[in-house]
């Protein structure tokens, strides 16, 4: 291994680009952006660096890696920062010949530093730079997660596909039914204004990386379909007035939880007594 790794950024003038951009920078490596917008053309970037990193949006990324894919050194690794790893990582195999560690940050990018944050690793193709990524990563204090891009891809189906669906649909219920939201927080509980939070957390971003999220997450759609089963299950339950109904559906959710209720509850108190300080 060099002592000064060049890292080449395709995309790297966006946020993401520009987080990992420091990230690298401060840890001794020599980096490399090319996009559209920079001097250095995406091909000279590639050829100069000893890991490519691919950080565009989900629906480009399979393209950017079909073009790039090639002119990637044997030698080297390449890498790519999406959502979704099964058809990233299928196209980094296919359209080239050296390493290949499919990599998810679990964070965006306004985040103060990774240390804390998730990220997930997918080794694909060989063994040479996979030590070297999970040491920079460590050393930096991330949280490292190494998984296979089906089980990558399973486990965002619910942590992203199907907790942003919700929450998508709670805020659009709202809309629908004309409520008031700076009215409805005179009423607010702590729990309620917790939500509202993360609902306005995620309906502020971009529309066009959730809707990726989204569709191009082929397990999302089995993820929703379990959620709106059981969703239809409980409203069934509730127009019914089945009470007995309502409380063992309740405890079959409770109880799925485990131990977690009581952390869960722990962790939601400490933030609820922050809020209310404020």
């Amino acid at each position: 291994m060099k002592n000064k790794v060049t890292i080449g950024i395709i995309g790297g003038t966006g946020g993401m680009g520009q987080f990992f951009k420091r990230l690298f920078e401060q840890n001794n490596c020599k980096v490399l952006i090319a996009s559209r917008s920079t001097e250095l053309s995406v091909e000279d970037c590639v050829s100069q660096s000893d890991v490519v990193v691919i950080t565009v949006p989900i629906k480009s990324t399979v393209d950017v890696i079909k073009k790039i894919g090639p002119l990637v050194k044997e030698e080297s690794l390449l890498i790519d920062l999406t959502s979704i790893k099964i058809a990233p990582v299928e196209a980094m195999l296919n359209h080239s010949k050296c390493e290949v560690i499919g990599t998810h940050p679990v964070f965006g990018p306004g985040v103060g530093s990774i240390k804390g944050q998730s990220i997930v690793l997918c080794p694909a193709r060989g063994k040479k730079w996979l030590p070297w990524l999970k040491d920079l990563l460590d050393k930096n204090g991330a949280k490292i997660k190494v998984a296979t891009p089906e089980k990558h891809d399973k486990m965002m189906a619910v942590i992203q596909g199907l907790v942003h669906f919700s929450t998508i649909t709670v805020s659009h219920a709202l809309k629908e039914m004309e409520i008031d939201i700076k009215d409805s927080l005179d009423y607010a509980s702590p729990i309620y204004k917790l939500r509202l939070d993360m609902l306005g957390r995620i309906l502020n971003q971009d529309p066009e990386l959730y809707a990726d999220i989204e569709i191009l997450n082929p397990e999302v759609k089995n993820a929703i379909k379990a959620y709106l089963d059981s969703s239809e299950k409980l409203l069934k339950t509730i127009v019914k007035k089945d009470r007995e109904g309502f409380i063992n559906y309740f405890k079959e959710s409770a109880d799925y939880l485990g131990d977690f209720k009581k952390e869960a509850e722990k962790e939601s108190d400490y933030l609820i007594e922050k809020m209310v300080k404020k």
